[in-house]
């Protein structure tokens, strides 16, 4: 929106904010990727924008968000992988199941200079299951980190394990 001006910047805004489109959260957790998914999308096997919602009102906390700092979750329907979620932080991956939307877990992607893949965490997880299965991620990596780790740099100096036995502790 290059052409507005100034002075209607701060009405543009609280109209963008009634429409809860004046997020302040590039850059962080809950600046997902993803793509439209089961609800758009002929060749998803999964839903995508409801469960990113879900997981946005899960971390509808600004201070947690800045805390947890800079963090990637990419999210994609389908194998097509719109939304990169090989190379998010954290990578999401809708799949279908007998009929049923489940997603699989990817930890430690990258599309910066050193890209790297996200490595599979584990089997895939049901659709009202996923929710709580990233906010336990980020609860390992909260409880877990060096001062000023990043999300990527623990993943690399501890591995998936530690995730791995919290989220799938109840199966």
């Amino acid at each position: 929106m290059a052409d507005v001006n100034q002075a209607d910047l701060y009405g543009l805004w609280q109209q963008l904010d009634t429409l809860k489109l004046a997020t302040p959260n590039i850059g962080t957790v809950t600046d997902i990727i993803c793509c439209p998914g089961l609800d758009f999308c002929s060749l998803a096997n999964a839903s995508s924008i409801s469960v990113v919602k879900e997981i946005n009102e899960a971390l509808d906390d600004v201070d947690y968000q800045h805390d947890i700092g800079e963090l990637t979750i990419n999210m994609s329907g389908c194998m097509n992988g719109c939304a990169h979620q090989s190379v998010g932080h954290i990578g999401i991956l809708g799949v279908d199941k007998k009929g049923t939307e489940w997603y699989q877990i990817t930890l430690g992607g990258s599309s910066a200079n050193e890209a790297a893949i996200g490595e599979r965490l584990g089997p895939a997880v049901a659709k009202n299951e996923i929710t709580k299965a990233i906010t336990t991620i980020l609860d390992v990596y909260v409880k877990q980190r060096l001062e000023e780790e990043s999300f990527l740099d623990m993943v690399k100096r501890v591995g998936i394990t530690p995730f791995k036995e919290q989220v799938y502790a109840d199966y």
